[in-house]
C-alpha cells in the first residue's frame, strides 16, 4: 500500500486546473416523471405492463424464464472479507452473512424476485431495516441494525421516476395503488392519497442492459416481441387451417334469385339464415341442419344445395417449421438457444457445448449485474447505519452454477494428475470430495499418501505414456510400444 508521502504532488509539478464537478448530463429523455427513450409506444411504461403479462403466457417465453429462474435459483450464495482482512473486517463479514438468515423471507426468494427485472426491465426492492433483537422477530439479540426484509414492489405500481432539477441523480419512485385490491385501506393511512414516493437509498434499483442511467432498464423480451408476435398470428391460422381441414369448409348452393339486390326482404331473410347456419357449424354451435327438398321447374335442379368442403393438395409452406424457426429466434434473443436442441443428432453435442458455454456467460454477467447493486448499495448503507466507517467491505458473491459432467470431471483430474500439473493437496482433495458429494475434511488435515497409493492397486498409469521413448512429444511418428493410439479419448 502507497504511503501517504508518496501520494503528493512533485515539488516541480504544475497542477492543471480543471472543473471537478459534471458539465454534461446522460441525455435520458423525460417529461412530466415519465420516460420516453421507446420510441415504440408498447415498450413505454406502464403500457409494456400488459405486454408483459401476455408475452408471459407464450410457452416459449415461459420455458426460457423458467430456466432463468432455475438457474439462478439454484446459485450458492456467500460473504467474501477484502483482502488481508483483519479480524474486526472477519467479525463484520460474518454480520453480513448472518444478515442474509435473518430475514422475515429467505434469501433465495429474495433472488427469485429480482429475476423479475429480466422481463420487466427493472425491479425495486426495498430495503426495510431493524434492530436486532428477538423482540423485533430476530434471532439474534446484538442490537446491530440488520436486515428485515427486502421487499419487492411490484413493477405494475411503479407510477413515475422522480430525478433532480438538473436530471442527473434519481431521488425516489412513485408507487400508485389505486389499481391494487383494498387500494382504500392504503390511502386511508396515507392521508387519502393513493400514492407512495420511496426515497432513493430506501430501495436498491436492479435495471437490466441500462443505457443512460435509464432506471427502466430493457426487458430481454423487447428484442423477441417481433417473433413472438408472428408466431402468435401464425399458430392461430394454422388452427383454424387445422379445424377447417378436419371437419371441412361449410357451402351452401341457393338459388340466384335469393343472391340478387333486388331480392325480396323474404328472400333476402332466407340468404342471411344460410349464412348464419354456415357460421354456427364452423363455431361448433349448431350440429346438422335441415333444407326444404326444392327442385327449379326448368332445370329441374335443387334449389338448395350444402357440401363440405376439404383442402386438396400440400401447403405451399411448411408452417410447422416456421413456427420452429420462430421459436429459435424467441429462445436467441433470450439467449437460451440451448433449450431448443432436441433429437439425437451427432451436431447437437459439440453445438450444444458452444449454446451452453454461451447461455453460462450470460447468466454470469447476469449474477454479477445482481451481486453489484447488491455489494454498492445494500452493504455500505449497513455499514454505516451501524456506525461502521470501513472504506473496504464484503462481498456478497455467487457460486459456480455451470459445473462440468462427472465424466468430464473425472477425465480432467485424470489428465492433470498423471503428468504431476496439480500437486494432490487437501483444497484439491476437499474439491474432489466436494464434487462427488462426500464430507469435506478440515483444511490443515494431512493427506494419507501411503492409503492414496495403495488404493486400486497402486497409483494411476495413464501418465506413463510420456514417458521417453514411447509416446515421446518430441517423436515423429507413434512408437511399436504406444498402446495410447488405441484409447478413443485420444482420437483425433
Amino acid at each position: 500500500m502507497a504511503t501517504e508521502a508518496a501520494l503528493q504532488p512533485d515539488s516541480d509539478a504544475v497542477v492543471p486546473r480543471i472543473k471537478l464537478g459534471e458539465s454534461g448530463i446522460t441525455g435520458l429523455r423525460q417529461s412530466n416523471k415519465q420516460i420516453l427513450e421507446e420510441a415504440n409506444r408498447l415498450f413505454q411504461f406502464p403500457q409494456f405492463i400488459k405486454v408483459v403479462n401476455e408475452m408471459r403466457s407464450d410457452a416459449t417465453i415461459a420455458a426460457n424464464l423458467l430456466a432463468y429462474r432455475t438457474l439462478i435459483g439454484r446459485v450458492e450464495w456467500s460473504v467474501e472479507a477484502p483482502v488481508g482482512a483483519t479480524e474486526a473486517q472477519k467479525s463484520r463479514a460474518e454480520f453480513i452473512e448472518s444478515c442474509m438468515s435473518d430475514m422475515e423471507h429467505s434469501w433465495g426468494s429474495f433472488i427469485t424476485e429480482i429475476t423479475s427485472y429480466l422481463e420487466y426491465g427493472f425491479a425495486v426492492q426495498e430495503k426495510v431495516f431493524r434492530r436486532r433483537l428477538k423482540a423485533n422477530g430476530s434471532r439474534y439479540n446484538d442490537g446491530l441494525v440488520g436486515w428485515k426484509k427486502l421487499a419487492p414492489r411490484s413493477q405494475s405500481t411503479i407510477y413515475s421516476w422522480n430525478f433532480s432539477e438538473d436530471g442527473r441523480d434519481l431521488l425516489s419512485v412513485d408507487q400508485d395503488l389505486s389499481g391494487i385490491q383494498n387500494s382504500s385501506k392504503f390511502a386511508l393511512a396515507n392521508n387519502g392519497n393513493s400514492r407512495i414516493t420511496i426515497p432513493r437509498n430506501k430501495f436498491m434499483l436492479f435495471s437490466c442492459d441500462s443505457t443512460k442511467e435509464n432506471p427502466e432498464g430493457r426487458s430481454l423480451l423487447k428484442g423477441a416481441y417481433v417473433a413472438y408476435k408472428k408466431l402468435n398470428l401464425l399458430q392461430d391460422q394454422m388452427m383454424i387451417g387445422v379445424a377447417r381441414d378436419l371437419g371441412g369448409l361449410p357451402c351452401f348452393g341457393i338459388h340466384p334469385r335469393y343472391l340478387s339486390p333486388d331480392a325480396s326482404p323474404e328472400d333476402k331473410a332466407v340468404a342471411d339464415s344460410f349464412r348464419q347456419i354456415g357460421e354456427n357449424l364452423t363455431t361448433g354451435a349448431q350440429g346438422s341442419v335441415v333444407m326444404p327438398l326444392m327442385y327449379d321447374p326448368e332445370s329441374k335442379q335443387p334449389i338448395f344445395t350444402m357440401e363440405l368442403l376439404e383442402s386438396k393438395g400440400g401447403k405451399a409452406y411448411d408452417v410447422p417449421a416456421i413456427c420452429k424457426q420462430l421459436q429459435d429466434d424467441i429462445a436467441a434473443a433470450m439467449s437460451c438457444s440451448v433449450l431448443r436442441l432436441t433429437g439425437n443428432s451427432p451436431d447437437n453435442y459439440s453445438v450444444g457445448t458452444g449454446k451452453t458455454n454461451l447461455m453460462a456467460l450470460h447468466l454470469a454477467y447476469r449474477l454479477k449485474e445482481m451481486a453489484d447493486v447488491i455489494n454498492s448499495d445494500l452493504i455500505p448503507q449497513t455499514f454505516a447505519l451501524n456506525g461502521w466507517t470501513d472504506t473496504e467491505f464484503p462481498k456478497i458473491v455467487f457460486g459456480d452454477f455451470d459445473r462440468p459432467a462427472m465424466e468430464e470431471f473425472s477425465k480432467m483430474l485424470q489428465r492433470v494428475a498423471s503428468v504431476g500439473l496439480v500437486e494432490f493437496d487437501r483444497p484439491v482433495a476437499n474439491l474432489v470430495r466436494e464434487y462427488i458429494g462426500v464430507p469435506v475434511k478440515e483444511e490443515d488435515e494431512p493427506i494419507d499418501q501411503e492409503a492414496l497409493t495403495n488404493q486400486g492397486n497402486g497409483g494411476s498409469k495413464s501418465g506413463q505414456g510420456f514417458a521417453s521413448p514411447a509416446g515421446e512429444g518430441t517423436a515423429k511418428k507413434v512408437s511399436g510400444t504406444d498402446n495410447s493410439s488405441d484409447n478413443l479419448e485420444n482420437a483425433g
